[in-house]
């Protein structure tokens, strides 16, 4: 891939090389003089890449995080004076963004809802993972956390149902809760006094059934010999999402809404973007979802790279300034709508509790 890409860039801009993600030493010798790593690898390789390019003294970013709490390094990047940001790809990562986004229009914060949902079908893949399938399968069938009044509260795998309305022309869609690094990182880094946060993903009827029978079967999460042979087996079969380029239809679409107050008024404001799958394999070579992954990773990469963001230390992208943002998505064909909601009752009730507390 790596390589496909370099020729696919003007007057020799770039060179693909092979490179053994999970080998420190091959990683740090690869890291020598570089400015920037961008981690575009599964979540397992992260501490070998993040600790290579921490003692190369390049700065850091990645797509997704490896552990509970990935920000337990955060001294020993500032002692090195380089800034890593965390998780910075579609979500996580532009619906961090989008989340501080909202959250700077309000004085106080009641709830932040991230919604996820696809229409990706095709005759030939009756079964789609539009990102590393090995870890579409294990942040499905994991349980997930819910942020309720300041606490942490534990949803089963395919809980939390509920049918979505996105954006046309996705259009509603069920929904279910999934472990997701938001869940984790706005309700420390937003502050504001955030009531709620959760993160649903959308999984059609089809989607859900084969991940059932996977959990049914125990194949995932299971290091018994002939589990690992049928997950490897599972794994090998099931499409790379790079393969997939041109090959669906439908549309991806990102939804994060954000209630809270302003100058004593109840305000929900519902941030999106949305993009064809058509459509990004035309203009851009890749499917919706891997683009706006993508997207998020180049864009947070050039505000490293151009020194916007320099402070020293491990970053969530809440934390970053949406303003140099978002108009850098919105010049690689990442629009994002804002539109203010009907405020949910849910909301009003949360709203009254928080102010007699």
């Amino acid at each position: 891939m790596a390589q496909t890409v370099a020729r696919g860039l003007p007057g020799g801009r770039a060179t693909g090389v092979a490179i053994d993600a999970g080998d420190a030493s091959a990683v740090a010798s690869f890291v020598k003089g570089a400015d920037v790593l961008v981690n575009a690898s599964l979540p397992r390789f992260n501490n070998t890449l993040m600790t290579a390019a921490r003692e190369g003294h390049a700065a850091y970013i990645d797509l997704a995080s490896a552990s509970s709490d990935p920000f337990v390094d955060d001294a020993k990047w500032k002692a090195a004076g380089v800034p890593a940001i965390i998780a910075m790809g579609e979500d996580p990562g532009l619906s961090n963004v989008f989340a501080r986004y909202g959250a700077d229009q309000m004085d106080s914060v009641d709830a932040i809802r991230i919604r996820d949902g696809d229409t990706a079908s095709s005759p030939d893949f009756p079964f789609i993972c539009l990102f590393s399938p090995e870890t579409f399968i294990g942040e499905t069938l994991n349980s997930s956390r819910i942020w309720r009044n300041g606490a942490y509260s534990v949803v089963p795998p395919f809980g939390e149902f509920e049918q979505y309305a996105f954006p046309p022309p996705v259009g509603p869609q069920p929904v279910y809760e999934v472990d997701h690094e938001e869940v984790d990182t706005l309700p420390r880094y937003i502050g504001k006094g955030v009531q709620y946060v959760d993160f649903k993903l959308a999984l059609d009827d089809r989607t859900v059934r084969v991940l059932r029978t996977f959990q049914d079967l125990q194949i995932f999460g299971n290091d018994r010999p002939d589990r690992v042979a049928a997950r490897k087996a599972i794994l090998n079969v099931i499409p790379k999402p790079a393969d997939l380029t041109g090959k669906v239809d439908g549309s991806a679409a990102l939804v994060v809404e954000v209630d809270g107050l302003k100058d004593g008024h109840h305000r929900r404001l519902r941030l999106s973007t949305l993009i064809s799958h058509r459509d990004a394999a035309s203009k851009y070579g890749a499917t919706g979802t891997a683009y706006l992954t993508g997207t998020g990773g180049a864009v947070g990469a050039l505000l490293l790279a151009t020194g916007q963001v320099r402070a020293p230390g491990m970053h969530s992208p809440e934390t970053l300034d949406p303003a140099p943002f978002l108009p850098l998505l919105a010049e690689r064909g990442v629009a994002v709508h804002e539109e203010r909601l009907p405020e949910k009752a849910s909301s009003r009730r949360q709203a009254r509790k928080s102010r007699k507390r």
